[in-house]
């Protein structure tokens, strides 16, 4: 174990083996309303001991980097976006479950602050990615740790809400409203197993800064 993940795991085994949880505050500008993530003692062992991690736990790190971004004076040039947004859904359709995820995200964007960088982590099914979208550009740029060609259905949930963006809004869209987005494949550090992609993620987070 990493010596600076020590004080957190005796935390972890000493006062919450009996069920006890960390609250940690969300705000409206990463989830579009504010709520609580808690953390349990299997989120903290499992990321303490560099074992699969949750999505709480990279909610929380968000979290962290929106504060840090403020801190330094980075607040007005990057939004971070909870990547429930658009995570799968149970739908009666594959199609219903991206067009309610699109609009998720959608509705996020027509909210959310111009001429930034939405930073928005997406779980592809055990395995996480990181999009970066520039809206006003058009553009989203795609990290994948394990570098692979596809994309599943993350492109069409792109494609879908920046599409409806441009129509709805129009304003400050640099593109044309009948161009696809486009969706640039960028180079990230290679993960060597199987289980380390949401803390290549994390950093991704951090590298986009």
């Amino acid at each position: 174990m990493n010596r600076a993940m020590k004080p957190l795991a005796y935390y972890a085994h000493s006062s919450m083996r009996q069920g006890n949880q960390i609250e940690v505050p969300i705000p409206y500008t990463i989830m579009g309303f504010e709520t609580p993530v808690f953390l349990s003692f299997e989120d903290i062992y499992e990321f303490s001991n560099l074992q699969e991690i949750s999505a709480n736990c990279i909610l929380v790190y968000m979290r962290y980097l929106e504060e840090l971004c403020r801190i330094n004076g980075q607040a007005e040039k990057f939004v971070f976006v909870s990547p429930s947004l658009i995570s799968p859904v149970r739908t009666d359709t594959e199609d219903a479950g991206r067009r309610e995820r699109a609009d998720n995200l959608l509705s996020f964007l027509r909210n959310a602050p111009k001429e930034r960088l939405y930073l928005v982590p997406h779980n592809r099914g055990r395995h996480w990615v990181l999009g970066v979208i520039d809206p006003w550009e058009d553009l989203v740029l795609y990290f994948d740790p394990l570098r692979e060609k596809k994309r599943d259905d993350f492109t069409e949930i792109m494609n879908m809400a920046l599409t409806d963006l441009k129509i709805t809004t129009g304003e400050g869209i640099r593109r044309r409203r009948d161009c696809k987005t486009k969706i640039s494949n960028r180079p990230c550090p290679l993960q060597e197993g199987s289980i380390e992609c949401g803390y290549f993620i994390l950093g991704e987070n951090g590298l986009a800064m």
